[in-house]
């Protein structure tokens, strides 16, 4: 009986395997500096010696002969994250043409409650539906929620060496793994052993100036024991990284004449782009209606401070460049180690434990705050009384030293003494331990872990001011304009603040596997599991932002813990030779939540032995975060146009155009004063919240034409519903009058009035505001949007001897998207298509060759987007077609043409244990494409060059 049921198992595998074997062996061998492993790989496969070496694949629990399922998956390997000239995760995801891209990025986390962190989003649906493993297992939240919403990864803290390959499971699996596993999951896989000790190094910058994509890489591994011949194996790995960074002036002097046109505020060149609040400063305001002269009575002032440079003062007002004090590329210093032990304990059991650590720290040099001598009010929020606070920038006293006039006066002031001490840093550091057991017991197979893992996060920056130390340093006269002052004195007025984040989780898991029953196709599997958790999340201002101390700077509150539970079982079926189907169940129940169930099926058929079709049905759920359930609130700035004073501000902007220098320079002040404004918004969590859940399906073919290509198509639909979200200031805005009590608004301004009363002057006609500015919105976190995304996925693989000239690999990674649908809350319908406008290209497309021969190995890669419209959307009136023409733009330059960008890179591993490579990168020197609008993405892009080295003692 058992000699026959291993014969069927040997016809089943060699008839499965002729799509399968070509399939994994161009996935995993793709770029592969060794001529003869793919084919040694197939060749095994095709012997059936491959069939003891199971293993768990992302998107399943049963132990399967190959990596191919029924679920679209892709695998990106060692070898040609090599080639790619990656150095970080986050470089390594962007190698997937379904990582959108549009994820949190340390490289813009200035203004961030996330700052100094970047996350993976796939399929458009953000860092909060799409999850991250290591090896199969949850990675720790970073320690600050993206926007104060969204758990997630901070992939930077993930070292990037220790990588064996990464699959990305472009699927729904939530039946498998849980709360966010939506979009898809990424798993990094890492090498499970390594002996000797080995060193490598990296160095990149640009060909131009050697300040641009200035970046360097160190690791060390080392580890020893042979887990065959000595039973065990224990090895660490280590990475160093760092970003260069330089300021905007440095850019400024660089940037095409095209992009100061339309950004004419970074020419700075022209007056436009500096500031009055300069150092030493310009006096502002207006003499006394009863001044003693009655010629000046009642007359502006807008006049240079004593001491300005003479080649800064122009049209008798002083200036600075504020663009050289910021940058435009912040720096970034990280350290990450990981590392593994394997016991054998006996033929049926084996121990393992991993550590993961990580220090990430990003510095963004900001713009040197200066003084807002408006006469307006600055609004923020008091996070513990729950009340709106107020704030007007003090004038000079009369008898202030700097006073030179017989009443108070205002100065347009920048406090350039220190400028080193303005910036924002964000750091974290995240921790991660877990051990497990395998074995076999009764025919079981099982997998048990426990672990606890976590990560803090801290932002700490100066350039807001302290209320009171700042008003009193100034009408006391203790701070000395124009002078450099004691670093201790600014340090009381623009005090260190931010914030501290922690998350956690514990955790213990428990998996088992055994083949029930023999069916026509082979064995069927049935997989059953467990797993409990605790999470815990706080994020909390310092003290000073939550008493309201900090100037126009709103704290932040969060705290939440929870359980969280599941069982989940999995069923393989294969019911022929040439059928498949695959079952999956999973219960989960996350805090006080209501317990979620959570199905996915798969089938998969052997249509010939060179084509298969395949095909998913699942749906998926994200368990709201705790941001968004816990204790606490938050608050942060924001901004849009007020509908009941935007258009008056338009006219004013236009009247105040017409008037002198003065006029010219408020004539932007009015200007947002009521368009693109800003104000603080309030969110509190929601306790009652319901998960978020989605329908999700594909359906595609594997089809292998010839011996040596692979080629996969996949078509793939998500439907999100009950999505959390805020209403939006915009729909608050608009439905004042509809939902009283959540605008707050103040009272006409001084300078209201003056801008009103000037602008009639110039026009000849009355204008002038009829309400108060916004001085804050209120909202909650509700189930109120959804959306949906469908597109296609096509791989085409190749690989091909060519015997004395070395082996050539080729492939083609595409996503074609065909649907992005946002739900439109305000009318209650789903948006225009999104696909074809800026942020959304309808085909990303990476394509690359590999050769390689004995030590050399050489390649390129290409990287396509299809054209794309200038709007970001159908409520962008500023960038259509009619906007474009009335600023003189053509319909052709109205629009991102279709972009490709070349990368080439060369090995050499001929000396002893030794390697070497370079990469270079943008090789056409393709420039930044022209954007005509204002605030595009800055034009660097250039040719860069990485030169690295490896050596193994």
């Amino acid at each position: 009986m058992m000699l026959k049921t291993i014969e069927n198992k040997g016809v089943i595998l060699r008839k499965q395997i002729k799509v399968k074997a070509i399939v994994i062996a161009l996935t995993l061998s793709f770029g592969s500096h060794s001529s003869g492993w793919a084919q040694d790989l197939v060749k095994a496969n095709a012997d059936e010696k491959s069939s003891a070496q199971r293993v768990v694949v992302t998107g399943s629990n049963v132990k399967r002969i190959d990596a191919e399922t029924a679920a679209p998956l892709q695998i990106i390997s060692k070898a040609e994250i090599m080639q790619s000239g990656a150095v970080t995760v986050k470089d390594i995801l962007e190698l997937s043409t379904s990582n959108d891209r549009s994820a949190i990025s340390d490289l813009s986390g200035a203004n961030s409650w996330a700052s100094g962190a970047s996350g993976v989003s796939l399929r458009n649906l953000g860092v909060s539906a799409t999850l991250v493993l290591i090896n199969g297992r949850r990675l720790p939240s970073f320690g600050f929620a993206d926007g104060l919403q969204n758990t997630f990864v901070n992939v930077d803290a993930i070292p990037a060496s220790a990588v064996e390959r990464v699959e990305i499971l472009r699927d729904g699996a939530s039946a498998i793994y849980g709360s966010s596993a939506i979009a898809g999951v990424v798993n990094i896989i890492t090498r499970k052993d390594f002996k000797g000790v080995q060193i490598s190094a990296s160095k990149q910058q640009s060909v131009i100036n050697r300040k641009l994509n200035n970046q360097s890489f160190a690791n060390l591994t080392a580890g020893f024991g042979d887990l065959d011949k000595d039973g065990y194996n224990l090895f660490a790995s280590l990475d160093l990284y760092k970003r260069g960074s330089y300021k905007d002036d440095f850019v400024n002097r660089r940037l095409p004449e095209w992009y100061l046109k339309l950004n004419p505020a970074r020419d700075t060149g022209k007056i436009d782009s500096l500031s009055t609040g300069a150092f030493p400063g310009n006096y502002t305001g207006r003499y006394p209606a009863n001044y003693a002269d009655p010629k000046l009575a009642g007359t502006r002032i807008s006049k240079a401070m004593p001491g300005c440079a003479a080649e800064n003062l122009i049209d008798g007002l002083c200036r600075y460049n504020y663009w050289k004090d910021s940058d435009a590329m912040p720096g970034a210093e990280r350290a990450a180690f990981y590392s593994m032990a394997n016991l054998k304990i006996s033929d049926d059991m084996s121990a393992w434990a991993e550590i993961q650590l990580a220090d990430t720290k990003s510095t963004y040099n900001t713009a040197i705050p200066r003084s807002n001598v408006t006469g307006s009010s600055l609004s923020w929020y008091d996070s513990i009384k729950g009340e709106l606070q107020y704030f007007v920038d003090p004038t000079l006293p009369v008898g202030h030293p700097n006073n030179p006039y017989t009443f108070p006066i205002g100065l347009n002031y920048r406090f350039a003494d220190h400028p080193d001490m303005f910036k924002n840093i964000g750091g974290s550091q995240q921790y991660r331990a877990v051990a497990g057991l395998l074995g076999k017991t009764a025919g079981w197979e099982w997998d048990a872990a426990i672990g606890y893992m976590g990560g803090r996060a801290h932002q700490r920056q100066q350039l807001y001011r302290d209320r009171y130390e700042y008003t009193k340093a100034i009408t006391s006269g203790e701070y000395k304009f124009g002078q450099q002052n004691p670093r201790a004195l600014l340090d009381k007025m623009f005090p260190v603040m931010g914030s501290d984040g922690k998350s956690s989780e514990s955790w213990l898991d428990f998996k088992a596997s055994k083949e029930v029953m023999n069916l026509a196709g082979g064995p069927m599997t049935l997989v059953l599991g467990a797993d409990v958790r605790h999470e815990t999340f706080l994020h909390k201002s310092m003290d000073n932002i939550l008493q309201a101390r900090i100037v126009q700077f709103s704290g932040v509150s969060i705290d939440g813990s929870r359980n969280v539970s599941a069982a989940f079982a999995e069923l393989n079926a294969p019911i022929t030779k040439k059928l498949e189907l695959d079952f999956a169940l999973r219960a989960d129940k996350s805090g006080p939540t209501d317990l979620e169930v959570i199905p996915k099926a798969n089938a998969s058929y052997l249509v010939s032995d060179q084509l298969k079709i395949r095909g998913t049905m699942s749906r998926g759920y994200r368990a709201p975060s705790l941001p968004e359930t816990g204790n606490g609130g938050a608050s942060w700035f924001t901004g849009g146009d007020d509908p009941k004073r935007c258009d008056m501000a338009n006219k004013i902007y236009d009247a105040l155009m017409l008037g002198d220098a003065t006029d010219r320079s408020n004539a932007l002040t009015a200007y947002y004063s009521g368009c693109e404004t800003g104000f603080p918004s309030t969110v509190t969590p929601n306790p009652n919240l319901e998960p978020e859940r989605s329908r999700i399906y594909s359906l595609g073919f594997v089809l292998q034409p010839t011996k040596n290509t692979a080629i996969t198509l996949d078509y793939w639909n998500v439907s999100r519903f009950n999505e959390i979200a805020v209403r939006g200031s915009d729909y608050i805005l608009a439905n004042e009058d509809i939902r009283p009590g959540l605008v707050v608004r103040g009272a006409l301004s001084p300078q209201d009035i003056e801008f009103g009363q000037r602008a009639s002057q110039l026009a000849g006609v009355p204008l002038g505001f009829k309400v108060g500015p916004v001085q804050g919105v209120r909202d909650q976190y509700s189930n109120v949007t959804k959306s949906k995304m469908a597109g296609v996925d096509l791989s085409v693989r190749s690989n091909w001897n060519l015997g004395e000239y070395g082996r050539l690999t080729t492939n083609l990674e595409s996503t074609i998207q065909i649907d992005t649908l946002w739900f439109d809350t305000d009318k209650q319908r789903f948006s225009e298509n999104y696909v074809g406008y800026r942020y959304y290209p309808r085909v990303v497309s990476n394509l690359s060759a590999n050769w390689s021969k004995a030590v050399w190995s050489a390649g390129a890669r290409g990287y396509f987007q299809s054209e794309r419209k200038l709007a970001w959307g159908a409520d962008d009136t500023s960038n259509t077609i009619e906007a474009c023409a009335e600023r003189k733009v053509s319909a052709s330059g109205c629009k991102l043409g279709a972009d490709f960008t070349v990368d080439i890179y060369g090995s050499y591993s001929g000396f002893k244990d030794l390697r070497i490579g370079f990469n270079l990168f943008n090789v056409m020197n393709r420039k930044t494409q022209i954007e005509n609008r204002a605030g595009g993405p800055l034009p660097l892009r250039g040719t860069s060059l990485k030169l690295w080295g490896e050596y193994k003692f």
